[in-house]
């Protein structure tokens, strides 16, 4: 009798099991629970295959659940005369949930992007291309698929700009777009999507693919929700209409030390510090800041330092 009742138990659970593995991607996509479906959909759509969710909704219904800006806007480029004689300031950043860093550099044409040695092939770590290039400061860049597995970061993708010259994205078609972060010849931090024509009538410098841009013309980007990637170890970069770059680290998954932030709370810290335009970077386990000869936040990942593809150094 009881091995009777303890199968028909097992059954019951198995088809339960079943039935919910079949029926939950469901839930949380159409279903009332607008957070996880907020996070679920961020996650997809950072992914190596965001492609999978465009066929469930269309573009302006994910811009409504993960909380982006749906009327895309020209940027403003600022006019200001860099500041040469200031020196970079570092203050921390802490919320009840979270610790962080912000480096200020007042004159943004010290910025460059510089990769690691094997570009394509293994990454680096953010200190060892900051001291690799003599930098006094610098942070992780642009993202990166690690397809084998290893966590070496070998694979960027997208755009890699340095001095005007295309490192990565030079075989794309004139009028391809993807997300970009950087920086013109005028030390004007430009976010958003670009096609390969557009960098190279703007003028371009430096800068990499990531996003998505968090500050524009002054104006929050994100509207509604937290942005959906959920809450982590976050990078950004911003940029004040005096032209100062603010390299901003939030540090994540280390209960009690610092959960992390979502992308709306990085957009409120920039946005508090008074940038005008702002940006996402690669978080996560990459999260880094390097400065005068040391890493000044705590890296997520358990051996330390991830291995990354691209960095912004200060020279």
């Amino acid at each position: 009798m009881k091995k009777k009742f303890f199968k028909e138990i097992t059954k019951f659970f198995a088809v339960m099991l079943i039935f919910f593995l079949l029926t939950a991607p469901v839930i949380i996509l159409f279903g009332p629970f607008a957070n996880l479906k907020r996070t679920v959909v961020g996650a997809i759509l950072k992914s190596k295959h965001p492609q999978y969710i465009t066929w469930l909704f269309s573009q302006d219904e994910l811009n409504k659940i993960v909380g982006n800006n749906d009327s895309p806007q020209e940027q403003e480029l600022l006019k200001f005369t860099a500041n040469t004689s200031e020196s970079l300031k570092l203050h921390t950043i802490e919320s009840a949930r979270y610790k962080g860093f912000v480096l200020e550099i007042p004159d943004p044409k010290r910025i460059q992007i510089a990769t690691s040695d094997q570009l394509g092939e293994k990454g680096e770590t953010t200190s060892n291309i900051a001291i690799d290039n003599k930098a006094v400061a610098a942070i992780n860049a642009g993202g990166f698929y690690d397809d084998n597995g290893t966590g070496t970061g070998r694979k960027p993708y997208g755009f890699i700009i340095h001095n005007k010259e295309f490192l990565l994205g030079q075989d794309y078609l004139p009028e391809e777009t993807n997300e970009f972060v950087g920086f013109n010849q005028e030390g004007n931090l430009l976010v958003g999507k670009y096609s390969k024509r557009d960098l190279q009538q703007i003028g371009a410098q430096e800068g990499i693919s990531f996003g998505p841009p968090l500050i524009l013309n002054g104006k929050k980007m994100i509207t509604n929700g937290d942005g959906g990637w959920g809450i982590g170890p976050r990078t950004a970069i911003g940029q004040r209409r005096d032209g100062t770059i603010l390299f901003l680290v939030i540090d994540g998954r280390q209960p009690p030390y610092s959960l992390g932030a979502t992308l709306s709370d990085v957009q409120d810290v920039l946005y508090e510090e008074g940038a005008y335009t702002a940006a996402n970077l690669d978080g996560g386990s990459s999260s880094t800041l390097y400065f005068n000869g040391s890493v000044i936040n705590k890296p997520a990942d358990l051996l330390g330092e991830r291995m990354i593809p691209t960095a912004f150094i200060v020279k």
